[in-house]
């Protein structure tokens, strides 16, 4: 019975982190499935939603074990992903046991060192190049790249506070907005529509939208129409920040 739990243990802490990681349904479901026929288990049933996980093994004819696990929070980390993958792929050929794939996983799931430098850095030359892209001068790179440095260094912190998503897209919409109004009081000859619109484009649920439509495509309605409904009201709580501060500029609170 303790290795059938050990087993269990593993392929749901799998699942776990490739949802929690931005992985899509399917793939999560498919590991559980794969890492299963590996260990041997003559029979699994799983269902993998955004924000949890249900899964049955049978054992015999009249002994299953079932477990839910919820996912409480999900962010983008491909690296994760692409190590568990590496991980069912061990176990499915089987060249890695249960016991060393759930102290694999458990490494994986640990904190990491925070790279909010280098997110900070990547937000800044998206935005600005975007920007550049939409129609702006380098003026407008320059205030760009300022505001997507700065509405990212303020959403780190928010995330670890566990604020919510949508309040904090909401968040980033109206400081978005008022950094580059305040940009154009400084500097010059700067056009506050390119400089708007390429500062939010690393805000945009972008793979939320991709795995909502892979999801949909597959036969994965519930996931992919929860994924969809998340990635519109994520945009929708992004331009309500933004329209916000503009009405809240244009009425004189300056």
């Amino acid at each position: 019975m303790d290795s059938i739990i050990t087993t269990l243990d593993a392929v749901c802490l799998a699942s776990q982190l490739i949802l929690e990681n931005g992985g899509e349904t399917y793939r999560a479901e498919e590991t559980v499935e794969r890492m299963c026929q590996g260990l041997g288990i003559p029979r699994v049933d799983v269902l993998a939603l955004p924000t949890g996980l249900m899964l049955t093994l049978t054992l015999e004819e009249d002994k299953t074990l079932s477990r839910i696990v919820r996912v409480h929070s999900r962010s983008t980390d491909l690296n994760r992903i692409d190590e568990c993958n590496g991980i069912s792929r061990k176990v499915a050929s089987g060249n890695m046991t249960a016991e060393e794939a759930l102290k694999a996983l458990r490494e994986i799931k640990r904190p990491r060192k925070d790279k909010r430098a280098l997110l900070i850095a990547a937000s800044a030359v998206t935005a600005a190049s975007f920007t550049v892209m939409l129609g702006g001068g380098w003026t407008d790179f320059g205030v760009s790249f300022f505001c997507g440095a700065l509405v990212q260094w303020v959403l780190t912190p928010l995330g670890k506070m566990k604020v919510p998503p949508l309040i904090s897209s909401m968040i980033a919409g109206a400081l978005t907005t008022l950094l580059a109004l305040l940009g154009a009081m400084v500097v010059s000859n700067v056009n506050i529509e390119p400089v708007i619109s390429g500062a939010i484009m690393p805000l945009l649920p972008g793979l939320a939208t991709t795995n909502a439509m892979r999801d949909t495509i597959r036969g994965d309605l519930v996931s992919g129409g929860a994924r969809l409904g998340e990635a519109i009201l994520s945009v929708m709580m992004l331009a309500a920040g933004i329209g916000l501060m503009l009405s809240m500029w244009g009425g004189g609170l300056t």
